[in-house]
């Protein structure tokens, strides 16, 4: 009973949160300075809650506190302290939460430094508060306190309050060096900007789409003259994505597999949440994932830029893909080919919905979708073989809302390539138009 409650509860928070988005710009400008003290007493107030159906906080801060004692979570897997006799009721407690506990870490060295440096005597609180400080900082920054409405719903977006500041996932570190990234391509700090690019992917490599930020800064037209240009920036980025691994190494040098045959383990042997699996299953058909809807985005796009007139095509392109959320629909598609749909992947899409300005409900939504995974045999008291098995029902549930969103996006492409196809078979003779047959 207690688990429906508190998922009623965060349901309701959501759906509330949605009705928000549909709000006009003239509430958010005058309540603006109202929201944000909401969105940081929230963040405060869930520093000191205990978290909500998960235990991956219990890795963060055992692997940061074996660091500290000058041992590596590369090397020792948590079950190697079961039986030691010295251990204090916290770290009793923490290690008994463990998930896996006979793996070694996947986390990449930047983060489990990161661990190391903000988990002191096992403090989840100090860990959550290093979090509130950089993510502040970096989004004031990012914003120079005019906060815009993509912007303050980004910072009251209670899914993304719940797995940061209540689970302590660590994502947020990806969200925080990404507004330092925006602001120094703001400012041409290209070097800067790649190896921040670089550090952002080193943490997570599915980020490695923020790419498109970076690339509208190049000149493609003119690569050949500034090679120069293209071999620092690239080096930039393999000094942001490398260097920790090196700082690592020179703390720990026996390091030599940095967690990438557990990771590849990983996403062999364990999957979770593909909600798209038992819908294509209704049709017979083997788990296609996400591959027929980004195929049909990309033909779809393709028509678009060729519709185009070719004067300002790039321009006018640029403009549809920010209006139709085409950045966002990409990436929402790409984390669904992973094998592993956790909740909190899906919030390093937040920064392209504020950087979009996108005010629609459905990429809410989607990223909101996930959650539902919360809702396993285990906690509702099912009858279940594996802890993390989610009833079929609820897969499907997630899949039915997620192609709903996806499928009003797909008709809005399709009515705007209607539209511009109409319009080039109408051209005046002359014309720039794909409707000049001369």
């Amino acid at each position: 009973m207690f688990q429906w409650i508190l998922f009623s509860i965060v349901t309701l928070v959501t759906i509330l949160f949605i009705w928000m988005v549909t709000l006009p710009k003239s509430f958010f400008k005058k309540q603006k300075t109202n929201i944000f003290i909401i969105g940081l007493g929230v963040r405060i107030l869930f520093i000191f809650l205990p978290p909500i159906w998960e235990d991956d906080w219990s890795r963060y801060l055992w692997e940061g506190n074996l660091i500290r004692n000058g041992q590596s979570p590369y090397e020792i897997a948590p079950i190697h302290s079961f039986q030691k006799l010295n251990l204090s009721d916290i770290e009793t407690e923490v290690l008994s939460q463990i998930n896996h506990p006979d793996w070694t870490t996947i986390y990449t060295p930047f983060v489990l430094l990161f661990f190391a440096l903000f988990s002191v005597g096992f403090s989840g609180i100090f860990l959550k508060l290093s979090y509130l400080v950089l993510e502040t900082t970096s989004f004031l920054v990012f914003s120079k306190r005019k906060l815009s409405k993509p912007q303050l719903l980004y910072w009251t977006f209670p899914i993304l309050i719940k797995e940061v500041y209540s689970n302590y996932h660590f994502e947020i570190l990806i969200l925080s060096i990404f507004w330092i990234f925006i602001n120094t391509i703001k400012y041409r700090k290209y070097l800067l900007s790649s190896f921040l690019f670089g550090l952002i992917v080193h943490i997570k490599f599915f980020s490695l789409f923020y790419f498109v930020y970076l690339s509208k800064t190049i000149s493609f037209r003119n690569w050949k003259k500034e090679w120069s240009k293209w071999i620092f920036l690239s080096l930039s980025f393999f000094c942001g994505f490398f260097i920790f691994y090196f700082i690592y190494y020179l703390f720990f040098p026996n390091s030599n597999d940095f967690g990438f045959t557990n990771l590849l383990k990983f996403g062999g042997s364990f999957k979770f949440n593909q909600f798209y699996e038992p819908f294509w299953k209704i049709f017979g058909i083997i788990d296609l994932k996400t591959f027929p809807f980004i195929f049909c985005l990309s033909t779809a796009i393709v028509f678009l830029f060729l519709f185009l007139e070719k004067e300002n095509r790039f321009q006018k392109f640029k403009l549809i893909s920010t209006k139709l959320d085409f950045y966002f629909l990409f990436g929402y598609l790409s984390l669904c080919l992973l094998p592993v749909y956790n909740p909190w992947y899906f919030l390093i899409l937040l920064p392209i919905l504020v950087t979009s300005k996108s005010e629609r409900i459905f990429p809410w939504i989607l990223i909101s979708i996930p959650q539902l995974s919360y809702l396993t045999r285990a906690r509702l008291g099912f009858e279940f073989t594996y802890f993390y098995e989610i009833p079929d029902p609820i897969l499907l549930l997630e899949a039915l809302l997620s192609l709903t969103c996806l499928a009003w996006y797909f008709i809005q492409i399709f009515i705007l390539l209607y539209n511009i196809s109409n319009i080039s078979n109408i051209a005046r003779k002359g014309s720039i138009g794909y409707g000049n047959r001369n």
